[in-house]
């Protein structure tokens, strides 16, 4: 799997583009082994130490056009999404893609890959490798479809189902930072506005 098909999948679902790779093959065993005890011991990544007396203050610049571009505030909107996502969901593996994967699965038991690589609109060639990340995790499962011999169903095993329900509470606290920064209909017109984009 190349890296740049890992950036091009793993980001803020649905809009998936531009996201650090996740490097299959360094999965710490730990983790793997027992995802439960991972959990207990993470720790929230320590914020960057205040500039001292000392140094030297970084000048403002001069940002022409670039507060008036969709792409660069729905860049800065994400980084701010990711960096507060990276605190505080998951064990440090997870991803926001990868929490849409689970979600996807739990709510319709049996999908097919294919089927998932459509909705989060990834290749085949990425999809597998996150799956197979699943699997060594324990939290998925495949089985030899009853409908098609070719097609491999996917399910949440009992031990993905708690880690489940655990991200997605640490997904909502996560996205209530930012949500309550707008009412209610303010927050309906901008995921209406969102949507407009994502062709």
């Amino acid at each position: 799997m190349q890296d740049a098909d890992l950036q091009c999948w793993d980001d803020w679902c649905p809009i998936v583009h531009n996201s650090p790779p996740i490097r299959l093959k360094t999965v710490p065993r730990n983790l793997v082994a027992k995802t439960k005890n991972a959990r207990e011991h993470r720790k929230t990544r320590p914020r960057s130490k205040p500039r001292s007396e000392g140094a030297v203050a970084v000048r403002p610049l001069n940002v022409g056009i670039l507060p008036n571009l969709l792409g660069y505030n729905v860049r800065r909107a994400h980084m701010a999404l990711w960096r507060d996502f990276n605190r505080t969901v998951g064990t440090g593996i997870v991803r926001p893609g990868i929490f849409s994967m689970l979600v996807l699965i739990d709510e319709n038991p049996g999908i097919a890959q294919i089927e998932l690589a459509a909705q989060l609109a990834i290749d085949k060639a990425t999809i597998v490798g996150l799956i197979r990340l699943l699997q060594r995790l324990g939290w998925i499962e495949r089985r030899p479809s009853r409908a098609d011999r070719r097609r491999q169903d996917l399910f949440l095993t009992a031990q993905g189902r708690p880690e489940l329900a655990t991200l997605r509470r640490e997904m909502l606290h996560h996205e209530a930072r930012f949500t309550n920064l707008f009412s209610r209909q303010e927050l309906m017109q901008f995921f209406d506005f969102l949507r407009r984009i994502q062709i």
